[in-house]
C-alpha cells in the first residue's frame, strides 16, 4: 500500500533534507527557522509594525519576511509559526503572485473545502509550516519517548500549545480538534 504525501509536506521535507545536507545540522531539537530562512534562503527577518491581524508578509522581490513586532513581543512563539509559514510561501507560491504576500487572519479563516486561491494558498503555507516545524517523523519519536502531552511537546519543539494540539490531533495523537480557549496563548 502506497502513502501520498501533499506536496506542501513534500516540500517542508526537502527543505529540511536540503537544509540538514547544507548545514550538517542536528535531527532532534527545535528546527532552526530563522537559520533555514536567512542563512540558507537569503530571506531577511525583521520584526516590523504591521497592521492588526496582519501575522507576517513576504516581500518576494527584497527577499524579505516581516514579522509583527506585536504579536512577538505578545506571544514569542508565533514568531517562528509565522516565518515558516512565510517560508512556505516562498517554497510553494513564489511563482504565483508578482510581489509577495501579506498574510491576513480572514485568509487562513475556514471556508469549506474550496475557498477562494488565497484562502487555499494560506492553508497550504500553514500545512508546511506544521511539517517544517514540527516534522511528523520526529513528533512520533517524540511522543514515544514521552508522551503526546501537548504543553510538553510544545516546549521541545519551541511552538505555541494550540500548533502542538494540532499537530498532535492531526497525526491521530488527540481525539478531538483543539479549541483555542483550552491551551496557552501564543
Amino acid at each position: 500500500m502506497s502513502t501520498t504525501v501533499d506536496r506542501e509536506i513534500a516540500a517542508a521535507r526537502d527543505l529540511l533534507d536540503r537544509y540538514g545536507a547544507a548545514y550538517a545540522a542536528a535531527e532532534d531539537g527545535p528546527v532552526p527557522v530563522e537559520d533555514i530562512a536567512e542563512s540558507y534562503l537569503g530571506l531577511l527577518v525583521n520584526l516590523a509594525p504591521l497592521e492588526d491581524g496582519v501575522s507576517g508578509m513576504l516581500l518576494l522581490r527584497e527577499r524579505e519576511i516581516r514579522v509583527n513586532a506585536v504579536e512577538c513581543e505578545l506571544w514569542p512563539r508565533r514568531r517562528r509559526f509565522t516565518v515558516a509559514h512565510e517560508i512556505g510561501h516562498w517554497e510553494l507560491h513564489a511563482t504565483e503572485v508578482a510581489d509577495g504576500f501579506i498574510c491576513r487572519l480572514g485568509d487562513v479563516a475556514e471556508s469549506g473545502a474550496k475557498g477562494s486561491p488565497e484562502q487555499i494558498r494560506e492553508r497550504e503555507a500553514n500545512r508546511f509550516a506544521a511539517e517544517l516545524l514540527m516534522p511528523e517523523a520526529r513528533v512520533r519519536s517524540s511522543v514515544e519517548e514521552s508522551s503526546p502531552d501537548v504543553a510538553a511537546q510544545a516546549d521541545r519543539f519551541e511552538v505555541s500549545q494550540l500548533s502542538m494540539a494540532w499537530r498532535l490531533f492531526n497525526l491521530g495523537y488527540l481525539r478531538r480538534p483543539p479549541k483555542a480557549s483550552e491551551y496557552a496563548a501564543g
